[in-house]
């Protein structure tokens, strides 16, 4: 399992296509590939169903790298992957000690436990994004502001904290789910305490 065997873009997408399809039953998702100078990316796009974040948390297990801003420093990652699709991290090189931010995951020191039939692999995908639609962005970012106004004590300049109000209603609006409250995804989100 020495071996690194690399993936390319459009195989990395079709195999984020079946983890979202299979983590996302009857959500209906729109995958594709950009090559570009110097690499390529996946992008997923979708209207309404689940959070943005539980979408992001399926289909970036397939990247095949990171950026650290802070020191302008892009890096290569190498994964697991099982004949099923599914992945496991094994190494991240991370940017710290090219005093950068990003801190190295070494999981190699697994291979011995590691299923026999998975096969070290790097993907040709460097990102994913991932992109949410709204059907009623209009009415529900509307809605959201006026139950703002109702719950929360707004300041000056219609803010609430350090935030404008329709910045964080377009916030809650595009994190809510079917059958959620405001209420619930202005708490979920970590607002509580700050009435």
């Amino acid at each position: 399992m020495t071996d690194t065997t690399y993936i390319s873009a459009v195989e990395t997408a079709k195999l984020v296509r079946k983890a979202l399809k299979n983590d996302f039953p009857g959500v209906k998702f729109s995958v594709k590939t950009s090559t570009y100078s110097g690499g390529a990316s996946v992008r997923v796009r979708y209207t309404d169903g689940p959070r943005k974040a539980e979408v992001h948390a399926t289909a970036t297990q397939y990247e095949g790298g990171g950026f650290d801003g802070m020191i302008d420093m892009a890096y290569s990652l190498e994964h697991w992957l099982r004949p099923d699709g599914r992945v496991l991290l094994a190494h991240n090189p991370g940017t710290e000690g090219q005093m950068g931010s990003h801190p190295e995951q070494d999981n190699r020191d697994l291979a011995p436990v590691i299923p026999a039939d998975a096969k070290l692999v790097r993907f040709g995908a460097k990102f994913i994004f991932v992109d949410r639609d709204i059907s009623n962005e209009r009415e529900q970012v509307a809605d959201a502001l006026t139950w703002l106004r109702a719950h929360v004590v707004v300041e000056p300049g219609e803010r609430f904290r350090n935030y404008f109000l329709t910045d964080l209603a377009r916030g809650m609006a595009f994190d809510r789910t079917d059958g959620e409250t405001w209420a619930e995804v202005f708490d979920r989100d970590g607002w509580r305490g700050n009435r």
